[in-house]
């Protein structure tokens, strides 16, 4: 036994050169596409097809090495990378450069879906029953992960063991390490593919040892405690309310985060067959429970994204949130039902994962087609909110239009350029003109705001004492990205109409000569944003704006609607500081 553990892991079998020897072709052709055909290609559409077609075909050629022959490993990949470089190339046409479209994150994430969920499928169909054997499909997912982990930190390994050689060597006025890596540009590349692919053959070679099951079964212990967290939640929200969770788009992120986690555990609870899923009754009533809670997380999380687009429109990056709370609304919905349906609910759970897996593809290859074009959707949603007067002038996304929306976004700003007689046209052209006059994406966004973005802003700034206005010298240096930033904000309106954004003027500062400003924004949710501004320095020192305790910091809603009803004063705080010499030492109170 212990002799058919060592000796294959010192000598070099034919097995692993071959896969050594792909690696090293995977790593020329990463040095050909980004050194050699860049100079030449880059940025250009068949340079981003050629890329997906390469990236695509090795990645999932070497993940599917060892889990079925090798020439079948080949073709199936090429039969992944072809569609996949395809699609690639037809969401690009949505955008006027490549460059453009890689800048779009959503479009990367749905590429490198389409490259990794057939893959299961596909070793399930070589060596398994068929493409829906579950066992099959099951195991080898989780293969490809835990074998592609231990082969990346091999690679790691071999790299710190070159450094390591290298060091040595130079003490001794011996840099030929140093000189390949640093000056033949071929050598990084080819050694860590073929590393990689060294790697994944000794990992394939011993998989009774490198398997996933260590790694899921301490996965499994995960579920009760996450469980025990969504228990917590649920109970809090008739007493917490839910104004926590919607306004920002990041607590909708967090639900749909910890509901796939919630998805995944179960799933590793249930695992490939009755045989290797979980027996304690602990862990199964655990799984239960989950599948039964995931509903809730995944309805908050779609209302979230559906108020947050209600209150601001659709964008590329909302319309990704919606498609994705969907996706977790099929999840919770499926494993609910599951186990609502009796003693087979580990069957029908794994059943819809099938489902769910082939859903997800679906819905990232229409992502790529004319069919789902999330930036044409976002530009037509924007400019009928903007002409139906939803949004005002400062509210359009135009930088988003021109920079990232491809050419959906360039066809709205072209049609809000032929809008007249808008009541605020000026403020319209102004904004136009700005967006499309910048050769730099980041240029307008922190460059000095205009007057009609700042005439916006102090139209809807509410600033106390009542009677006062938003000082000069406050608007005077404010930066493009600031105006926008603090007019969306302001937009952010309680239930009685009254704006997110109060600036409260006052001598704060007795050692500083004249007034300063303490601007509160609404961030969203219950969450807000504190800025202080010292009227002898400009907007160039931004002082700190603090809650001390005891007191306990006041949320958003509560807040504002004090400011708003004038309950609020100036005086003294409730600290005191040490004198030493003209230094002061303030002792802060810790909540």
């Amino acid at each position: 036994m212990s002799d058919s553990i060592t000796d294959p892991g010192t000598s070099f079998t034919p097995e692993r050169l071959r896969l050594a020897g792909f690696g090293a072709l995977a790593g020329l052709c990463g040095w050909l596409l980004t050194e050699v055909l860049a100079e030449d290609l880059g940025g250009t559409r068949l340079h981003l097809v050629l890329t997906v077609l390469a990236g695509v075909f090795f990645a999932d050629a070497l993940a599917m090495a060892g889990q079925m022959r090798a020439r079948a490993a080949v073709a199936s990949a090429a039969l992944v990378a072809l569609p996949v470089a395809g699609l690639a190339l037809w969401a690009s046409l949505r955008f006027a450069s490549v460059e453009d479209m890689l800048r779009s994150p959503h479009q990367v994430v749905a590429g490198l879906l389409l490259a990794a969920l057939p893959v299961p499928f596909l070793i399930a169909r070589g060596v398994g029953a068929g493409w829906r054997d579950y066992p099959a499909l099951f195991l080898a997912a989780w293969n490809i992960v835990v074998r592609y982990a231990a082969a990346w930190l091999f690679t790691g390994v071999v790299w710190a063991v070159v450094f390591l050689s290298d060091t040595l060597l130079s003490l001794v006025g011996i840099e030929v390490i140093d000189w390949l890596i640093s000056e033949v540009e071929l050598v990084p590349w080819v050694l860590t593919g073929a590393a990689l692919g060294l790697g994944l053959a000794v990992v394939s070679e011993l998989a009774e040892l490198v398997s996933p099951y260590l790694v899921l079964r301490l996965l499994r212990l995960l579920l009760p405690p996450l469980l025990a967290v969504m228990v917590i939640f649920a109970l809090a929200l008739p007493f917490r309310g839910l104004s926590g969770l919607f306004g920002t788009f990041s607590a909708a992120a967090t639900l749909m985060a910890i509901a796939m986690g919630g998805v995944a555990l179960i799933s590793i609870v249930v695992d490939q067959n009755h045989a290797e899923a979980a027996r304690t009754p602990l862990m199964r009533g655990a799984a239960r429970a989950m599948a039964l809670l995931l509903p809730v997380l995944a309805g908050l999380a779609v209302w979230a994204v559906l108020l947050r687009i209600g209150q601001h429109g659709l964008t590329p990056e909302r319309v990704a949130g919606g498609v994705a709370a969907l996706v977790v609304m099929g999840y919770a919905l499926l494993y609910a039902a599951s186990v609502l349906s009796g003693a087979a609910w580990m069957d029908r759970i794994r059943q819809a994962n099938i489902a769910m897996a082939l859903a997800v593809m679906a819905v990232a290859a229409l992502w790529q087609t004319p069919l789902l074009n999330a930036e044409a959707l976002s530009a037509s949603d924007q400019l009928a909110r903007f002409q139906d007067g939803r949004i005002a002038v400062v509210q359009l996304p135009l930088h988003e239009m021109r920079w990232d929306w491809g050419r959906p976004g360039a066809a709205a700003l072209a049609e809000l350029g032929t809008i007249t007689g808008h009541p605020d046209q000026a403020a319209l052209e102004a904004r136009l003109a700005d967006v499309t006059s910048s050769a730099d994406r980041y240029a307008s966004s922190s460059e000095p705001a205009g007057a009609p973005a700042v005439d916006a802003l102090r139209a809807s700034l509410t600033v106390l004492p009542d009677g006062r206005e938003a000082p000069d010298w406050l608007l005077a240096d404010l930066r493009q990205w600031e105006t926008d930033s603090w007019v969306e904000s302001c937009a952010r309106t309680d239930d009685a109409g009254r704006p997110g954004c109060v600036m409260v003027l006052g001598d704060f500062i007795t050692t500083e000569p004249g007034e300063e400003a303490l601007l509160f924004l609404h961030g969203g949710g219950d969450s807000v944003i504190r800025q202080g501004f010292i009227a002898a320095r400009s907007t160039e020192y931004r002082a700190s704006a603090i809650f001390l305790a005891p007191a306990a910091e006041p949320g958003a809603a509560a807040l504002f609607a004090a400011l708003h009803s004038g309950d609020f004063r100036i005086g003294p705080a409730s600290v005191s500081a040490l004198h030493i010499g003209a230094a002061e030492v303030l002792l802060m109170p810790w909540p």
